[in-house]
């Protein structure tokens, strides 16, 4: 049987355990979904992720997402998503000949609202589920060059909403997140985006160091994670654009170094499944994701 000091000192060793992993839980979120991302009370995170995607015919977008979390509760968070600047470019056939076209501007914000419903803080792990709901609102440049398809501008033009359901399991050595939703857009000037279901998935695991005895000052993981969506067409005067809509699936590699104030991390986009509706959609070819992530530990909260 364990006497009084042993069970005290088991207690006390389980209780830092726990707050070391939820001191550690920013560090380790997922790239490719930040609205399943974890966060402490009070904690802001601040992340800026330069992406390039490149597709067939020339199709090329360049984009800078900045996000923003704020714990405003032991269960609340408040999430800001924005795509400062967007450059898109393609080959358009103009007079029998191609010519190449770009569209730059400023691009949509998405503010989510996530709520943890149900929470077990286990020695060294925790698991949540919070369902979100969120907002598109259409900030971006919708008409940066007249002569580009709709869905090739900076902004959409659609005002939208999400809903989805997200889930994690963080330990001291490994973390897994989930994400499920649909997403649906309402129609601007006879154009609606296409609407559909999203589903996205990550697991890191620690590669360096091997174990966490002493001061560990940083932690490197390699990531490997999967979106899919599956998408209705778009409309244009309650007609189908053609080569719109479909579904994709990406497998993404990387591998992410971080430290309790700051990460960095490199992520490959690949394709492993695509299919458009209709003739005349571009196909994916491949993605490239950056990201740096900057904590900041406060005591403001509700």
């Amino acid at each position: 049987m364990m006497g009084g000091q042993g069970l005290t000192r088991w207690v006390l060793g389980a209780l830092a355990l726990v707050v070391m992993l939820a001191c550690a839980i920013p560090a380790r979120a997922q790239i490719t979904f930040p609205s399943a991302s974890p966060i402490s009370a009070g904690n802001v995170i601040v992340r800026v992720q330069p992406t390039m995607t490149q597709g067939s015919g020339g199709a090329q977008s360049i984009f800078d997402e900045n996000v923003v979390f704020y714990g405003a509760t032991p269960n609340l968070a408040f999430i800001l998503e924005n795509q400062s600047v967007i450059a898109n470019s393609t080959n358009l056939l103009t007079g029998g000949r191609k010519q190449e076209a770009s569209a730059i501007g400023f691009g949509d914000t998405v503010l989510d609202t996530r709520y943890t419903i149900y929470g077990v803080d286990g020695v060294g792990s925790t698991f949540r589920i919070a369902p979100y709901f969120g907002i598109d609102i259409p900030t971006g440049m919708q008409n940066a060059n007249a002569f580009m398809p709709r869905d090739m501008q900076p902004g959409s033009g659609d005002w939208g909403t999400r809903e989805a359901l997200t889930s994690s399991w963080n330990t001291l050595y490994w973390n897994a997140q989930g994400l499920i939703g649909y997403q649906n857009y309402a129609s601007s000037g006879g154009f609606q985006l296409g609407s559909g279901m999203i589903a996205d998935a990550a697991f890191h695991y620690m590669i360096w160091p091997h174990n966490l005895e002493g001061d560990v000052e940083a932690e490197t993981f390699a990531s490997l994670e999967a979106n899919y969506t599956l998408l209705s067409p778009d409309r244009f005067q309650g007609e189908q654009v053609s080569g719109t809509g479909g579904q994709l699936l990406t497998v993404d590699p990387g591998v992410i170094y971080s430290t309790p104030k700051y990460a960095i991390d490199l992520t490959a986009l690949l394709p492993v499944l695509q299919q458009t509706r209709g003739i005349g959609g571009a196909r994916y070819d491949y993605g490239i994701e950056a990201m740096f992530r900057w904590t900041f530990f406060t005591y403001h909260h509700w």
